[in-house]
């Protein structure tokens, strides 16, 4: 008994006197996040629960788990109810979760809390949402509450698809996306569009609200409106003012003569009827912009990383080099221009959607994810995986496998007409560059490469490619190789939404190829008639051909 009470002054004396206060006190007070790393030891073992809270269902991992277990966490001072989510919930089945064990939780969520509360006053409801990418077995030794610094990173490998936000993991850039912008229309559909197509359908966007708007002004200019003002003193005083002055042939002369009361009556009603008439102009073109099916715009940009997760030299298994798409929404202008491709990162903050046996997705929010640049020290303790970006040629494409990407500079033969089919406008791009230069050899078959190119059915106004690419010598990236036309002899390649193209090769992204495009252009210099002769060869195969 005296044991007790010494340890109950013991904790008066840190908690009161002192200020001292646990983790679980801190986060339910509202003043630590409970996303920090904390330890805390498994003080006992509910029944599965249904995830109920009150009236409301709590998701874990954004989807309702009505199988979830609930166990009940200590950090030694104080209790707080944990809800485990799928993965959890088997480990805990399998028995490989027990009352006295310690975990290490790194990005928990807080469900049921509703403001700060004392640990002693907090409703049954409130508790931790525990997820298996951020939860992991800590040594017996480990002191509990909050750690000092931060764990190390969960391994790529290791993270699971239905597993909850990953605190922290390594990987290593292979490739970076063009940017791309998302549209929200107003049926629900959504449509992706690259920069370029975005930012033609912004010019035709502004040009139809221009039109429209300057519209509504000629009609308020030309025709007369009433406008309502509420009825007091100096409106009515203001009123018959502004009406004597409107029809008085000197209105100077009897302003003139005006009091300072008159004066400011019909500064103030005039005032009001300017304010009036603007909100009535507001108001008739937010309506007609409705009306033409111009309201505001939902656009949100988004770029695409592929990835690959690093492995530790003193690793004894054996080594998979797991690959990962992460989607990064609003990317902000630092992830944009700094994130470089073959640089290994830590990155924190990746939400895992889903997963193949080859490649695991992410999505991450740009302001809320930190992507840190690995030291070349720390790089050295890790297995070097390089894939960097090279030019393919025509002549070499046999090589690349089917479905892979690959970038290649080509002379532009011939750019087709746009058709449409499955609710999009497609049209193919016929390229050469020399590589294979004797149309009589036998691997004339090579000579041409037709690319797909596509874009949404709703964009009527644009071609995905324009005409006068035609005669351009153009750097394309990241195509991907589909079978060969055997039947016509063409190299096939699909352009999807990562790929693009450019004209300029000295940027980063496209200096690769730069090479690639001068030997091209040099070709083509000399090469007129077999340009020629490739381009009658590529409109008669899709039939223009006369004669």
């Amino acid at each position: 008994m005296s044991n007790v009470l010494e340890e109950l002054k013991y904790r008066y004396e840190r908690e009161v006197n002192h200020g001292h206060r646990s983790a679980i006190k801190r986060i339910l007070e509202g003043d630590a996040s409970p996303s920090t790393m904390v330890v805390l030891c498994v003080s006992a073992i509910h029944s599965t629960c249904d995830m109920k809270i009150g009236t409301h269902s709590v998701s874990i991992n954004g989807s309702e788990n009505s199988n979830a277990a609930k166990v009940e966490l200590t950090d030694g001072w104080y209790s707080i109810d944990a809800f485990l989510d799928a993965l959890l919930s088997k480990q805990l089945f399998a028995g490989k979760l027990f009352i006295g064990q310690k975990l290490r939780i790194w990005g928990a969520g807080l469900c049921g809390w509703v403001g700060p509360v004392s640990p002693l006053e907090t409703s049954k409801t409130a508790g931790l949402l525990v997820h298996i990418n951020g939860t992991y077995r800590a040594h017996w030794a480990d002191r509990l509450g909050f750690c000092k610094g931060v764990g190390p990173p969960l391994a790529f490998r290791c993270i699971k698809s239905n597993g909850g936000p990953v605190p922290q993991t390594l990987v290593r850039v292979t490739r970076i996306y063009p940017i791309l912008y998302k549209e929200r229309l107003s049926n629900g559909g959504s449509i992706v569009r690259s920069v370029r197509m975005e930012t033609k359908m912004m010019q035709l966007y502004n040009h139809r609200c221009s039109t429209v708007v300057e519209g509504i002004i000629s009609e308020f200019q030309r025709g007369t409106r009433d406008s309502c003002i509420n009825n007091d003193n100096d409106s009515e005083e203001g009123a018959k003012i502004f009406e004597i002055l409107e029809s008085a042939a000197e209105p100077e002369v009897l302003m003139a003569e005006m009091t300072s009361e008159q004066l400011a009556s019909f500064t103030s009603y005039q005032a009001k009827l300017e304010a009036i008439r603007q909100s009535d102009l507001q108001k008739s073109i937010e309506m007609a912009l409705e009306g033409a099916g111009l309201s505001t715009r939902e656009v949100t940009p988004f770029m695409r990383v592929r990835v690959v997760g690093l492995t530790c030299k003193s690793y004894e298994g054996k080594i998979h080099h797991k690959e990962g798409l992460i989607t990064i929404w609003n990317p902000t202008e630092k992830q944009q221009f700094e994130l470089v491709e073959g640089q290994a990162y830590a990155v924190a903050g990746l939400m895992p959607l889903n997963s193949d046996s080859e490649t695991l997705y992410l999505q991450a929010r740009g302001s809320t994810t930190k992507w840190n640049p690995l030291s070349p020290l720390a790089i050295e303790h890790f297995e070097p995986f390089l894939n960097p970006r090279k030019s393919v040629l025509l002549s070499n494409l046999g090589e690349i496998p089917l479905s892979s990407e690959f970038d290649i500079a080509a002379l532009v033969v011939y750019v087709g007409e746009v058709y449409t089919a499955a609710h999009q406008k497609k049209q193919w791009v016929f390229v050469t560059d020399g590589s294979v230069s004797e149309l009589g050899s036998e691997e004339a078959s090579n000579c041409l490469l037709a690319i797909s190119f596509c874009s949404p059915s709703v964009d009527d106004s644009f071609a995905p490619v324009n005409s006068n690419l035609e005669g351009s010598t153009v750097g394309f990236v990241n195509l991907i190789k589909r079978a060969k036309d055997q039947m016509n002899q063409l190299w096939v390649a699909e352009a999807t939404e990562n790929s693009d193209y450019f004209f300029s090769f000295d940027l980063p992204h496209c200096y690769h190829l730069k090479n690639a495009a001068a030997s091209a252009e040099r070709w083509a210099k000399i090469s007129s008639l077999t340009i020629e002769k490739l381009k009658e060869k590529v409109l008669f195969i899709i039939g223009d051909c006369k004669g």
